[in-house]
């Protein structure tokens, strides 16, 4: 029998034996961890986190790299276990200052909290995006199994986290879509071989192994439109990174003579290289359509004379 709970408790220990040692990778697994899980902010001068997980090794690695990556200053970091029904692992964080606030990247520099992950994080590429993604697994990430078909469920705290992490899984040639229920906001890889190339991806290729193995409910040609969706979403991410390269060049080339609205979306594209169009409009303020984000990118680029296809 397939034990669902087991296979996501074997998903977060075969993650967490991960052993990352790029800086700019561990660190955007930690943020990730640290956004879905918890809390950064400042109060009375002081930075504060809190994180909660529903197993100890987890708590107890945040702890670990925050103390490796963040330690200098007077860090303080304790792990507690939380009463209840069920028993909960706290991470709890000091430091004087705001550096390690600011040094996470979900805080700007006002002391505000930043919405999504941090501009920089989910820019850095497929190797980061990784990192992202195991991080976020390992916060809130399990095995589910609707209908008779395995998928990867992400809970996440707001539409801006669940933004970003569809652009990291679509930076690395994955399907991911958002979901929103009555009481939480996903994330939802449903594609057999979207699911297997993200677990692969991350380092859990003894889960993709077992996920491979589970027989799939028939249901008509659903298969062969995952994969179809698949292709799409990497051909998606392919058209994506075009585009942010010609709108590079196009703000080097125009230099200071870009209207303002053509400049904020321009920098939207740059920030957020692997979101869709439409994805992009979400997050500009205020909202724009798919149709006014393609539109100012186009303009943009035909005003400098930087020639090449449309994005998606």
């Amino acid at each position: 029998m397939f034990d669902l709970e087991r296979v996501t408790a074997e998903l977060h220990r075969e993650l967490g034996a991960v052993r990352e040692e790029r800086p700019g990778v561990r660190h955007a697994g930690l943020v990730t961890q640290l956004r879905l899980a918890g809390e950064v902010g400042v109060r009375d001068g002081r930075t504060t986190i809190h994180a909660e997980f529903d197993a100890p090794a987890p708590a107890l690695r945040m702890r670990s790299e925050l103390g490796a990556l963040h330690g200098r200053g007077g860090l303080r970091a304790e792990v507690v276990t939380g009463g209840g029904a069920t028993l909960r692992y706290q991470v709890r964080v000091t430091a004087p200052g705001t550096d390690l606030a600011r040094a996470t990247g979900l805080v700007d520099r006002t002391g505000r909290p930043v919405l999504g992950l941090p501009p920089a994080v989910v820019a850095a590429g497929p190797a980061v995006a990784a990192g992202v993604w195991r991080g976020a697994l390992i916060a809130r990430g399990r095995v589910v199994r609707p209908a008779g078909r395995v998928r990867l469920v992400v809970t996440c705290p707001g539409p801006a986290v669940v933004l970003a992490l569809v652009g990291a899984a679509r930076g690395l040639g994955v399907l991911a879509a958002p979901q929103e229920t009555v009481s939480e906001h996903r994330v939802v890889v449903r594609d057999p071989e979207s699911a297997e190339a993200l677990l692969r991806s991350v380092g859990a290729p003894g889960v993709a192994e077992v996920l491979s193995r589970v027989p799939v409910a028939p249901r008509g040609a659903t298969t062969a439109d995952g994969s179809l969706q698949t292709v799409n979403a990497r051909r998606a991410a392919t058209a994506a990174a075009a585009t942010t390269e010609r709108v590079r060049v196009a703000l080097r080339a125009l230099g200071d003579d870009v209207a303002p609205h053509l400049r904020e979306t321009a920098l939207l594209r740059l920030e957020h290289p692997s979101l869709s169009l439409a994805e992009l409009g979400r997050l500009a303020d205020p909202p724009l359509t798919k149709d006014t984000v393609a539109g100012r990118l186009r303009r943009l680029v035909r005003l400098s004379g930087v020639a090449g296809p449309d994005d998606d």
